[in-house]
């Protein structure tokens, strides 16, 4: 049988719990390339070689492994890391179905996807974690470009770079709206970003 109501309010306690430390990344609100590159901890290309669900302390999760590509922040090689809920509901061994799934809207993995992740800070109590913005802060690579979960909508919005560092395919960048963009410009985009500190040294900041 399913879990009742009980149960529902607390993985809402669980999740308040364990990812306080990171709600400004599990926040829906808007984000351009500007929050994902200052508030992520860690930023990877990379292929999804396996994802795993399961329990640690009563607490379910995901846990995705990346065979990174390019490290712009943080390490490279083999990277793993976990965020809450698991992939589908399961049946547990006394008989019940265990529906703590990730919650909607979160990003989801496949071994095999090409990925460009912007990984928030983890959770002090668990070590879970998820990207910036959620769906916002996972690229997946379609046809040689990258894609966010909300088709890359408004992800330049109001952004000013310094021109003068950018090609011209990453300045045509800062008018695109929405839709894929390729792999090397946008990584390069970030690549430069993060090597000059810019979002530090407030050289890639939002038009006021």
């Amino acid at each position: 049988m399913q879990r009742s109501l009980p149960l529902v309010v607390t993985l809402s306690l669980l999740l308040g719990l364990f990812l306080a430390p990171t709600a400004r990344a599990t926040s829906m609100q808007h984000q351009t390339i500007v929050e994902l590159i200052d508030l992520a901890e860690h930023i990877l290309v990379g292929r999804v070689t396996a994802v795993t669900d399961g329990f640690d302390r009563g607490v379910p999760y995901t846990e995705v492994t990346l065979a990174v590509e390019e490290a712009i922040r943080g390490p490279g090689g083999t990277y793993t890391f976990r965020q809450f809920g698991l992939q589908a509901p399961r049946s547990l061994e006394d008989g019940r179905r265990y529906v703590g799934v990730s919650p909607a809207g979160w990003p989801t993995f496949q071994t095999g996807d090409k990925v460009l992740v912007f990984l928030y800070q983890p959770a002090s109590k668990t070590g879970l974690r998820t990207t910036v913005g959620l769906l916002q802060g996972t690229f997946k690579s379609k046809n040689g470009r990258f894609v966010n979960g909300i088709e890359n909508r408004d992800l330049f919005r109001g952004v000013a770079a310094p021109e003068g560092r950018l090609s011209a395919e990453e300045l045509k960048l800062l008018q695109r709206t929405r839709g894929p963009v390729t792999e090397e410009t946008l990584v390069s985009f970030v690549r430069k970003a993060v090597e000059g500190d810019w979002t530090r040294k407030g050289m890639l900041d939002h038009v006021r």
